[in-house]
């Protein structure tokens, strides 16, 4: 604050400069013009101080330029890993990097693949990407955040006496999410993620047998719970 204040002041003094400079050399113009043809005019010297007086605001602009704080997250954006807990607690693995895009927002891209078998007759096999933005309301990557992301996802789920598989083309989806942020010190954080959304797939059931016939192909939207996070982050 104190340097501001002194540049202004600088600023200000220098500006008024060329204004001074001028009024004290037109008093000696008058004189010399009201004695007659014997006086003699001193151009070069009001030249001088015009000069003068333009380089020297141009050093107070560019000191006050100098004098403006630079932008945080340009010299050292948020970036973070974090793995959702709460999904590799059933066997799916996954991986999500974060960065800072903006001053409030960062993107995020979460993978996710597996392939755990609960049971004889009850397994999964997946692979995600979720791919998505937060708005944070407080300093980035920390409190309340909330964002949208988009999901693509392949899957072969088995469940008793059926089997289901994506048909044609992946299961695709998007959602609203809401996120709190804790700090545990150190660089580490846990973050707690809610997401609800649309989800639309096409798939295929077939008997859990080993080549088990084709029964039906549908279609299914879904709307509810898309997410659902306790996640380990470490910030980089």
């Amino acid at each position: 604050m104190k340097k501001f204040i002194i540049t202004l002041i600088a600023v200000a003094v220098l500006g008024l400069t060329p204004a001074v400079a001028q009024h004290a050399s037109a008093e000696p113009t008058a004189k010399t013009e009201n004695a007659g043809k014997s006086g003699k005019k001193s151009p070069g010297k009001k030249q001088g101080k015009k000069q003068g007086g333009k380089k020297a605001g141009k050093k107070a602009a560019a000191k006050q330029e100098a004098a403006k704080p630079a932008v945080k997250w340009q010299t050292a954006p948020y970036m973070a890993i974090k793995t959702n807990v709460a999904y590799d607690a059933l066997g799916v693995i996954n991986l999500a990097y974060e960065c800072q895009i903006a001053r409030k927002w960062t993107a995020e891209l979460p993978v996710m693949w597996g392939f755990p078998a609960w049971k004889e007759d009850r397994s999964l096999r997946l692979a995600a990407i979720q791919p998505g933005v937060k708005f944070w309301f407080g300093e980035v990557g920390t409190g309340h955040a909330i964002g949208a992301d988009v999901a693509l996802g392949w899957y072969n789920y088995t469940w008793e006496r059926r089997r289901y598989q994506n048909e044609e083309r992946p299961l695709m989806g998007v959602s609203l999410n809401y996120a709190y942020t804790l700090n545990l010190g150190k660089g580490w954080k846990t973050e707690f993620q809610l997401g609800v959304g649309y989800v639309n797939t096409r798939y295929n059931t077939y008997y859990n047998i080993d080549n088990g016939a084709l029964i039906n192909t549908r279609d299914r939207n879904y709307f509810g719970p898309t997410r659902v996070g306790i996640s380990l982050v470490y910030s980089l």
